[in-house]
């Protein structure tokens, strides 16, 4: 036999073999056909899925929000505590802000955020979108804090009027509450109002803070402030309760503003008390009146009025003003001297203090009163 001949009848020994080998074949070339349509099959539905992703998400974006239509308009909406997933999407779909409540309420909740939204009043733009809504809602409203300074030296009802112009607390509120003693501190036993106690000083108050826990706010002030003070060694020495040395306290504080001479003015009070002296004192007069009146005339000191201090002998019924801190410790620690009498020197800002009449009123004609 040739080469050639040997050759084939090396791969192919007889007729048999090479016709097992060419259906081995044929099966070989099917399987890589199958396999190459398996290949090519999930580009249809591939496509399908994206078309309707794409078609849902249209669909949401559509239902919340303006879109570009609703531009920078807003929107108010009020968050009740205790409204449901479905009430605020309600609210949110009355207002403008989306165009689907279910499908609001839907993405929310797929969002795992239904419990996050919290109550208040927010200002939400019409083309916001689901993750800007949940995220405005869920962060709560800032609390409305009122940061209000009471001066010192007002009386009830003037601090009633700061409290009714900084805060929600009308005037008519505050000073009601203000008028009851029922707030269970010591020191308003037997007083007629919370007048003198209401400390002067800055405050912060909550959106929601009543009338009352105002006041008591203030109460609780004074309590602190004057905690290190020893009101009994100064009742020993004066005779005066803690009510009456605030409102000898109230009344140096009407009648000066200059630390240095409160404890002079709380000596010529103690001293004219002693005395069974009218204590004549203006701020007293004005609180009767009701107004600050620069100069007083003879008929304003004539009043029909216990808080005459003119016309009545001792202490008046009770504080005419908050204190300063400064003007109680002079009324518990006043200067020890015999002076009766003070004026306003000319220029203002100090009193000439003297224990002689005559020496008085050449002072006072020299301030021109």
């Amino acid at each position: 036999m040739d080469r050639h001949g040997s050759y084939s009848r090396r791969r192919y020994r007889d007729p048999e073999d090479l016709e097992e080998r060419l259906e081995v074949l044929k099966r070989s070339d099917a399987v890589r056909v199958r396999r190459r349509r398996k290949r090519r099959s999930p580009v249809i539905p591939l496509l399908l899925v994206a078309l309707l992703i794409f078609g849902g998400v249209y669909l949401i974006s559509q239902a919340f929000g303006g879109g570009e239509e609703a531009g920078g308009e807003t929107a108010r909406v009020v968050i009740e505590e205790g409204d449901s997933l479905s009430e605020i999407a309600g609210k949110l779909k009355e207002a403008g802000i989306i165009g689907n409540a279910t499908l609001f309420t839907l993405e929310v909740r797929l969002k795992g955020a239904g419990t996050d939204l919290k109550p208040g009043e927010y200002e939400l733009s019409r083309s916001a979108g689901t993750d800007e809504i949940i995220e405005t809602l869920s962060a709560g409203q800032p609390v409305q804090v009122y940061r209000v300074t009471i001066p010192e030296g007002l009386t009830l009802e003037q601090t009633a009027q700061v409290i009714g112009e900084e805060t929600s607390v009308s005037a008519e509120e505050f000073a009601e509450a203000a008028r009851r003693t029922d707030y269970g501190y010591a020191f308003l036993e037997g007083a007629r109002t919370t007048e003198g106690f209401l400390f002067p000083k800055t405050y912060e108050f909550e959106e929601g803070t009543t009338a009352r826990q105002m006041v008591n706010r203030l109460l609780e002030q004074y309590l602190i402030e004057t905690q290190g003070l020893d009101f009994e060694a100064a009742e020993r020495r004066t005779g005066l309760n803690e009510y009456e040395l605030i409102t000898v306290a109230s009344m140096i504080e009407r009648e000066s503003a200059n630390d240095a001479e409160r404890p002079l003015v709380a000596s010529v009070i103690y001293n004219r008390l002693e005395e069974g002296m009218p204590l004549q004192i203006d701020a007293t007069i004005q609180y009767a009146l009701g107004e600050n009146r620069e100069r007083l005339s003879i008929q304003d000191t004539q009043i029909d009025s216990p808080y005459n201090t003119y016309q009545n002998r001792g202490l008046p019924p009770g504080p005419i003003a908050s204190p300063s801190l400064g003007s109680i410790e002079a009324a518990l620690n006043p200067a020890d001297t015999n002076y009766l009498y003070y004026v306003i020197r000319p220029g203002g800002g100090e009193h000439f203090f003297t224990d002689d009449y005559d020496e008085f009123l050449r002072a006072k004609a020299e301030a021109g009163l």
